[in-house]
């Protein structure tokens, strides 16, 4: 008979009752195919990764928005484009090591494929959340402007990592009409 190569249950067997009450249980994976445990070992790094990963664009945007809502202006929305922007320009910083609104070419020719009337870049470095660089861009008059922009309804954000860098983290953001 053909044996099939089906995931078998898991079984939870009692091991015992420590002296606090508590029950333990083991998981007995001797009958499980190598294959299995490896694809199940890698699903659960995969999905630890996901809660260790770096703030997703909506968080980006929803905290912008409520700086802006502060001051008596209207929420802007993550963009998809903005962000790819964003992202080349956080790479070159990160690539040369240097924080430059030329890294990855002139600001201007980087937005003029987008649609927009105004647009406006806020860089940064050294600072390994984004909490910690928006505060930063907030006390600082020009990104304060920036994130301020009146008539702003898109953003984009990335960051990049260098370890090799004394910085070890670039921020760019481009934020829309």
């Amino acid at each position: 008979m053909q044996r099939m190569n089906r995931p078998r249950l898991l079984q939870n067997r009692l091991a015992g009752t420590t002296s606090s009450g508590l029950t333990t249980a083991r998981i007995e994976m001797g009958s499980m195919p190598l294959r299995l445990i490896v694809r199940l070992l890698l699903l659960a790094c995969a999905f630890a990764l996901g809660f260790a990963a770096p703030v997703k664009a909506a968080d980006y945007a929803g905290a912008i928005s409520a700086y802006r809502r502060a001051h008596g202006l209207p929420a802007v929305k993550p963009d998809g484009r903005l962000g790819a922007v964003a992202l080349k320009q956080a790479q070159a910083m990160a690539a040369t090591g240097t924080v430059s609104h030329s890294a990855a070419g002139n600001f201007s020719s980087r937005v003029s494929g987008l649609r927009m009337s105004r647009a406006a870049e806020n860089i940064g470095a050294g600072f390994l959340t984004f909490a910690e660089m928006l505060k930063q861009w907030e006390v600082s008059s020009g990104h304060r402007a920036n994130l301020l922009m009146p008539g702003a309804r898109r953003v984009g954000v990335a960051s990049v990592g260098n370890p090799k860098s004394p910085y070890r983290r670039f921020w760019a953001m481009v934020i829309t009409d």
